[in-house]
């Protein structure tokens, strides 16, 4: 099944989730968490549509399967849901998340 997801609207969804632009002449999102660098990932700078190739390229950066990106760069995954995937394929350590803290 082809997809496409629109360049503009989906860096924009990325920025809201925690990813950060890079500096640099690309355009390249960075996604951090509680101050460790965690992964990046590359969107067209020509803000054309991102086409199946870039989303596949995308979606492994970002290190989920396709539904998953689609569900990221599209606003149903939030932050939140996003983290624990991470947390689930071991790309953030338990010990990289918060502490809660007590209420007394």
């Amino acid at each position: 099944m082809m997809s496409s997801l629109n360049s503009k609207k989906t860096i924009k969804n990325l920025l809201s989730k925690g990813f950060v632009k890079a500096q640099g002449s690309h355009q390249f999102l960075e996604f951090w968490f509680n101050g460790k660098y965690i992964l990046q990932t590359f969107c067209s700078h020509d803000n054309q549509d991102i086409n199946d190739y870039l989303i596949i390229m995308m979606k492994n950066q970002c290190r989920l399967g396709k539904d998953d990106f689609l569900d990221l760069a599209n606003c149903p995954l939030s932050r939140e849901g996003y983290v624990t995937k991470l947390v689930e394929r071991g790309i953030i350590r338990m010990k990289d998340l918060p502490v809660p803290s007590k209420i007394e």
